[in-house]
């Protein structure tokens, strides 16, 4: 109990903190991963009734759900004007309609009287005053739906106008130079962040293998400082690591989206150069022919100005990744490998261990992390017979090795010796490597391991069916593989058995009823046309 109340204290302080930060995270995610750091130091990741925790509910950005609340308020203003509207109001209607198509499709800012302008010319090309008062006649359900279809016309006429080398790139925003503007950067920061991770990660590896010395041939361990030591030095690796993963999933989302934008640039051009043929012959232009394309320029507008809003978020993300990762840690990094290597100096006598001894070690360590789960960790850039005798330690991995042929495993190893030593001694080296990674959250983190566990220690009781249904009348179906535990010995995984099995399955199923099933069990079928021997004839 002052255990518990111990960590419950600590979660106390942790929310009152995110408060202060105004930051809104889930009270049970921070007990959750109390628990998680408490029970990792004590006994390693064992099932432990965490009372159901959620993950981390991340607040989404507000500024879109702001945008279409106020869309939506200038909607509701523009059809709320009754059908005998003066001449005052239609202007004020013709007004908000500006507004509304330029805050719709981002050509600008709203409060830019030159854009409104040039807003004002392209939608009274497209209704003039009669039609204006039209539209205030027609129902509200159908006065919004062509408000909706008026806009994006309006909006393509105005990109369109723009488009060209006589546009106005003061006033009208042009998301195409935006997108090449946005690029650049975006390049630029994710890979300066991403080659900082990649160096300040090889600078700890390479410090962790000037320490510890892995002979494969006499399958020894030698180190002067103690390995918990360099656990601090792993701990910094390891924070690189995932901040350079994290940087590489957001840059692998980062180039997605860029292939779509190159799409949509093409899908911008080739419908300006549709627009440009088709006006080609002023004389004879049909509205019904050339609005379809100022349509679809909206539309490929809108598509354009999303992605960048993508590009925008992803950077934020980086950002946002770049901050927990601080400076002063490069500092840090440096600090530690110095007070490291002086240690080493100092400690005159180094201490040398088997392999043997040193997967005995974690032999007494107890863990429900099951092996097969592996089969979605990434382990291929470590090398894994080094964590196993180091307990943790992360040292980069030059090959690949597939150790089980019964799991897709891809393992990792330093060279083609140590690769050969996890080969021959594979049940006590998987053993305990299993042991060393599901002993430590930050592994399991590193791995992916995190949903696997999570998971399995939040799946419920399962509760098999009973085999007999408590009816009247009813015949069980026997079951020629019961694969409970108990008849395992009789168990016979034959085609044959399955092959007699589905027989019989269709046999029953051939019954109407089970009634039926009953009177042909016992012999019962026909009973009218059957014959009894009576007593005086025996």
């Amino acid at each position: 109990m002052p255990r518990h109340r111990t960590l419950v204290d600590i979660s106390h302080r942790i929310m009152k903190r995110f408060q202060q930060l105004d930051l809104q995270v889930a009270e049970e995610f921070v007990i959750f991963a109390v628990h998680l750091l408490a029970r990792d130091q004590r006994r390693g990741l064992l099932k432990y009734d965490l009372n159901k925790p959620t993950a981390c509910a991340i607040e989404s950005f507000q500024y879109e759900e702001k945008f279409q609340t106020e869309l939506q308020v200038l909607i509701k203003d523009i059809l709320q004007y009754p059908e005998t509207c003066n001449k005052v109001q239609l202007d004020q209607l013709f007004a908000k309609m500006q507004v509304f198509v330029v805050a719709c499709y981002n050509l600008g800012s709203p409060k830019n009287h030159v854009l409104l302008k040039l807003t004002a010319q392209a939608l009274n090309s497209v209704i003039g005053r009669s039609d204006l008062q039209n539209y205030v006649l027609k129902k509200k359900y159908h006065r919004l739906e062509y408000l909706q279809r008026l806009a994006s016309t309006v909006a393509g006429i105005v990109i369109y106008n723009n488009d060209g080398p006589d546009g106005d790139r003061e006033n009208v925003r042009s998301v195409v130079d935006d997108l090449e503007m946005a690029q650049k950067n975006t390049e630029a920061a994710f890979s300066a962040s991403m080659e900082r991770a990649v160096k300040m990660r090889s600078i700890c590896q390479a410090a962790l293998d000037d320490l510890v010395k892995i002979d494969h041939k006499d399958e020894t361990l030698t180190y002067r400082v103690p390995l918990e030591h360099l656990d601090r030095l792993n701990q910094l690796s390891l924070t690189y690591f995932m901040q350079h993963r994290c940087l590489t999933t957001l840059s692998e989302h980062y180039h997605s989206t860029v292939y779509l934008i190159e799409v949509e640039q093409k899908r911008y051009n080739c419908v300006v150069a549709k627009i440009n043929d088709t006006l080609s012959m002023r004389t004879a232009i049909d509205s019904e022919l050339v609005f379809p394309h100022f349509v679809y320029i909206s539309q490929v507008w809108g598509n354009l100005n999303n992605f960048l809003n993508h590009i925008v978020e992803l950077n934020k993300l980086r950002e946002q990744v770049e901050a927990l990762v601080v400076d002063d840690l490069m500092n840090l990094v440096k600090t530690t490998i110095a007070e490291l290597q002086a240690l080493h100096k100092r400690i005159k006598k180094p201490k040398v261990c088997t392999f043997e001894e040193r997967m005995d070690a974690v032999k007494d360590l107890q863990t429900d992390g099951n092996f097969c789960n592996l089969k979605t960790a990434d382990i291929k850039e470590f090398c894994c017979l080094a964590m196993t005798v180091t307990n943790g330690l992360l040292m980069p991995a030059q090959i690949t090795r597939k150790l089980c042929s019964n799991v897709d495993i891809t393992f990792g190893f330093r060279d083609a010796r140590y690769a050969r030593f996890a080969e021959l001694r594979f049940e006590p080296f998987i053993d305990a490597f299993r042991k060393v990674v599901f002993n430590s959250a930050n592994l399991a983190l590193l791995f992916k391991l995190d949903d696997a566990l999570i998971a399995q220690e939040l799946q419920g009781l399962i509760v098999e069916p009973p085999k007999k249904k408590d009816f009247k009348c009813q015949t069980e179906m026997v079951v020629t593989n019961d694969l409970s535990p108990s008849n395992w010995i009789n168990v016979t995984w034959n085609a044959w058995d399955y092959h007699r099995e589905t027989i019989h399955l269709a046999n029953i199923r051939k019954k109407q009823t089970s009634d039926m099933q009953t009177k042909i069990s016992y012999g019962q079928r026909n009973a009218q046309n059957q014959t009894y021997n009576t007593r005086q004839h025996l």
